[in-house]
């Protein structure tokens, strides 16, 4: 991610983009992300790693904390009555106000180019299940 924020077209065309990856991590952080990784993070909240409350993404049908806890205004987009969590990447954020896509590649070549808007899945009635 280091790369991509310094890369001249990005901090020329993108600003929102670059802004968004080096405040979304450290210098050292940057420097060992990937792209790919920062995208394909597991969308989560605080009370996904909290084993003591319910979360339909860590256990489906058990509930969501966030929905009456202090993170109750999680998602301003695509949240639903099963959960609200959002997508810890402000890299995608980025990218969603940009109108981006992404392209795919599979291991025979094959290409597939996404627009992130759909790149990752709403949490609707199944939030546990990332794709």
């Amino acid at each position: 991610n280091s790369d991509l924020a310094a890369h001249p077209r990005v901090r020329r065309d993108y600003g929102v983009l670059t802004r968004a990856l080096v405040a979304g991590a450290s210098g050292q952080l940057r420097n060992m992300a990937t792209t790919g990784g920062n995208l394909l993070q597991r969308t989560r909240c605080p009370y996904f790693y909290d084993t003591n409350t319910p979360c339909n993404k860590r256990q489906p049908g058990s509930g969501c904390s966030a929905l009456g806890g202090f993170s109750r205004q999680l998602a301003v987009i695509g949240g639903s009555a099963e959960c609200i969590a959002t997508h810890p990447s402000d890299m995608a954020v980025a990218m969603r106000v940009l109108d981006a896509s992404v392209e795919t590649v599979r291991a025979d070549g094959a290409t597939r180019v996404i627009p992130i808007a759909d790149f990752h899945r709403l949490p609707g009635n199944t939030p546990h299940i990332e794709t």
